[in-house]
């Protein structure tokens, strides 16, 4: 038992089915299938006999499509007392004001993907009906907000978008239940391969712009959005977190498992099977772990070796893999990020 890997962010794919085709997805052609019930309790298994802490997140496709299994896989883990931090990532489309009773009673984490104001996250985040994503992603929006329930917004940047990310700050404050932005710059896989990653000089300008709009808007309302990327910066800086690490796969501490059982190191690595790890029913295979964290190490040398490390914590494999060299724009924002962390009197405030 003592060589198997420890998982501590554990992210279950309960559908590859989706009633949005949105033009970058890298999950457009992973398994299509709802997971079983018992599937994903043997997913969750996997990570809760270990007795440590682990992050628990609910993705597909779009999840809410798989409700039931959320639920089954909830209650499995509340009856099983694991140490779960339980989170899902949803379109919000399909939110319904039963669904966010449930998660809020289970104190269920959300995100929301969301790409700007209307005309533009419309033209990204297609509905498969041809319907508005931003209306429908608003309605759902609205329904967690009537309950009180927090949010925190993934916006995934393109060269489609990228002259325009301050709107995705003006849709946070207005929105009024958003706490946190993560910008998720584009990964070349999956439908994303027939995209145009913004250039560093573009997205160094917008999350700049980015930043300052939303120093103005908390000083007229009041009211604090974090950028996840500040604050994984933040925690490095202080001395809370380390290098990397926001990569759990590097470490062999992340399991991905896709609607069919099978585990891979990353979401963004499945159908790849130099990261096949195993599967729910036979586990993961430790040296395949091993060999796939070694990969991804060694592939990350060139940021380890620079000397802005420490105010960044590190680049990830799955963005830089398939292009040459790292993502320049990825090293772009990070720097902005760290600039204002830098001039920031709050640099040890860690909520």
């Amino acid at each position: 038992m003592s060589d198997r890997p420890v998982i501590r962010n554990l992210i279950v794919s309960l559908t590859g089915q989706c009633n949005f085709a949105c033009t970058y997805c890298y999950a457009a052609y992973h398994p299509e299938g709802v997971m079983a019930t018992e599937t994903a309790r043997k997913a969750v298994d996997l990570a809760g006999r270990s007795g440590q802490p682990f992050i628990l997140q609910f993705t597909g496709g779009e999840p809410l499509l798989a409700f039931p299994v959320l639920q089954s896989v909830t209650e499995h883990v509340e009856q099983k007392n694991y140490p779960a931090i339980l989170q899902l990532q949803t379109n919000a489309s399909m939110m319904t004001g039963g669904i966010a009773d449930y998660l809020k009673e289970h104190k269920i984490a959300v995100g929301v993907s969301l790409d700007g104001r209307p005309v533009v996250n419309d033209s990204l985040r297609k509905v498969k009906d041809g319907t508005s994503a931003t209306e429908a992603a608003i309605r759902g929006i609205r329904l967690l907000a009537s309950r009180q329930i927090p949010i925190g917004l993934t916006c995934v940047v393109t060269a489609a978008n990228v002259s325009t990310l301050p709107g995705i700050v003006q849709m946070a404050y207005y929105l009024g239940n958003v706490r946190q932005i993560g910008f998720d710059l584009l990964r070349c896989h999956g439908r994303g391969t027939k995209l145009t990653p913004a250039s560093p000089e573009d997205v160094a300008n917008a999350v700049e712009e980015c930043i300052r709009l939303s120093e103005d808007l908390e000083k007229e309302t009041g009211i604090k959005i974090r950028f996840s990327q500040m604050e994984k910066i933040r925690k490095i800086s202080s001395g809370k977190a380390c290098a990397f690490g926001q990569c759990y796969a590097m470490r062999g501490e992340e399991a991905y498992v896709t609607s069919d059982g099978k585990i891979y190191a990353c979401s963004s690595l499945v159908g790849n099977p130099d990261f096949l790890l195993g599967d729910v029913w036979k586990g993961i295979d430790a040296r395949k772990t091993a060999v796939a964290g070694k990969r991804i190490a060694e592939a990350m040398n060139v940021c380890r070796d620079c000397a802005r490390l420490s105010s960044c914590g590190g680049g990830c494999f799955t963005r830089w893999l398939g292009r040459d060299g790292k993502a320049e724009e990825e090293c772009a924002m990070q720097q902005v990020f760290a600039k204002f962390l830098k001039s920031d009197h709050r640099l040890h405030e860690i909520v």
